[in-house]
């Protein structure tokens, strides 16, 4: 999934057209609908919708019209606008699970789809990898189209970017190690870390607040047609199994030849889970283990 970030930027049904095939949800963000009469709101979502891509608002939005106390108003607004998504977050105020939960039933009782998004805006008060894991868990017990992790559109000092815009991988990893990666769409709005999210991931990866100008250059690395990802993206196989077995793949997809103990390691999972997701892999034909060629005592783990 490709999302993107609308900023009211001048655009034609032409270059829209252009580009929808690389496009798949189009987020006008923060409060810019306000910003519009509400003819010029319709007329902007309909030329995405007439290329079928979807619309969704924008977690401030929601967040703004729970302050005043007119989330319904707000939802029934939105729908009648032609909006596809509503973007649930607690990104700006201090919301419970309970309350964000609650969003959540508001939004699916108007039978309107919606991401739930997590993380904070503001780089002094972030959340811990700990309390992010577990936000995710409670957002995807809420069944959103997808879960978003948040990083603003400055991708710095923000969720998995630290404050010069450097994806910090341990956050990335421990965050796979527990949730599925189609499950999520990590935002991205600098080529750069398109680009590595591209590289280790794999070319579906789901990538949010890409900017309208970086859609075209996203499209030709996910293809692999730009010398930065030339004849190193992956397709992704199904796995299938515990979190620990696709993060498992993950890391043998990236490092390979890697030996029980450099697993648990680079994981931080217990050896018994290793040793379980590590099957689970094999019983799905997706590894093979073999004799290391550099220490016959030792038993490495590739991808077939």
């Amino acid at each position: 999934m490709t999302h993107v970030l609308d900023r009211l930027q001048p655009i034609t049904p032409q270059e829209i057209g252009d580009l929808a095939p690389y496009i798949d949800v189009a987020k006008i963000g923060w409060g810019l609908p306000l910003l519009l009469p509400r003819d010029r709101v319709r007329a902007r979502i309909k030329t995405y919708q007439d290329e079928g891509i979807e619309v969704s608002t924008g977690g401030t939005l929601l967040e703004y019209a729970f302050a005043q106390n007119r989330v319904a108003a707000f939802i029934d607004e939105a729908r009648g606008l032609g909006f596809d998504l509503i973007e649930i977050s607690s990104g700006i105020l201090e919301l419970s699970p309970t309350q964000i939960a609650r969003l959540a039933d508001a939004v699916r009782e108007r039978s309107l789809p919606y991401f739930v998004e997590v993380g904070k805006k503001d780089p002094q008060h972030q959340l811990s990898l700990k309390e992010t894991i577990l936000q995710i868990a409670h957002a995807r017990s809420l069944r959103p189209r997808k879960v978003i992790v948040e990083s603003r559109e400055s991708g710095r000092a923000v969720g998995i970017y630290d404050s010069d815009g450097a994806i910090k991988w341990d956050w990335v990893r421990s965050i796979l190690a527990e949730h599925p990666r189609e499950e999520l769409i990590f935002e991205a709005p600098m080529e750069t870390q398109q680009i590595q999210l591209l590289r280790e991931l794999g070319g579906d990866v789901n990538l949010g607040n890409v900017a309208l100008g970086s859609v075209a250059p996203l499209a030709s690395e996910r293809l692999g047609l730009r010398g930065e990802t030339f004849g190193t993206i992956r397709t992704s196989r199904n796995v299938k199994g515990p979190p620990a077995a696709k993060f498992l793949y993950f890391l043998l997809e990236s490092y390979r030849g890697l030996d029980q103990s450099q697993l648990a390691q680079m994981s931080r999972l217990p050896r018994r889970t290793v040793q379980s997701a590590l099957e689970s892999l094999r019983q799905q034909g997706l590894v093979q283990e073999s004799i290391s060629l550099h220490d016959s005592r030792r038993r490495e783990y590739r991808l077939t």
